[in-house]
């Protein structure tokens, strides 16, 4: 399979504001939702689940090749899977936050040869 053009990835943002007590079942739901669901969507590229230094806001990115991956994967989600707002009143979430972005560059890291030249 050709990877994608990194300049046209297309990355969404799920932010969760929670209690402490609760972040750790929401980081195992939103895995587990990933895993069950997402995964298995066309064009879905990777995951990521971040929780806060504070431990009181969990964030998930979803990256996928295109805007039009992302809505298709949500059409989907939303006949078969609990919606994410479920999933935040179950984890005692007091905020939800969307956002999506386009990569317009990414930058990696050069190997280093041994001995420390390159």
């Amino acid at each position: 399979m050709r990877s994608p053009d990194r300049s046209t990835q297309f990355s969404q943002f799920v932010e969760f504001v929670v209690d402490p007590p609760h972040v750790q079942d929401l980081v195992t739901a939103l895995i587990a939702r990933v895993e069950r669901f997402t995964c298995l969507c066309p064009g879905f590229i990777s995951a990521q689940v971040h929780v806060s230094e504070a431990g009181d806001r969990v964030l998930m990115q979803l990256l996928w090749p295109s805007k039009r991956d992302s809505e298709l994967a949500i059409e989907r989600a939303q006949a078969v899977e609990p919606d994410l707002f479920h999933l935040a009143r179950q984890h005692h979430a007091s905020a939800l936050l969307f956002s999506t972005f386009n990569a317009v560059a990414q930058v990696c890291a050069v190997p280093v040869a041994e001995g420390g030249e390159q």
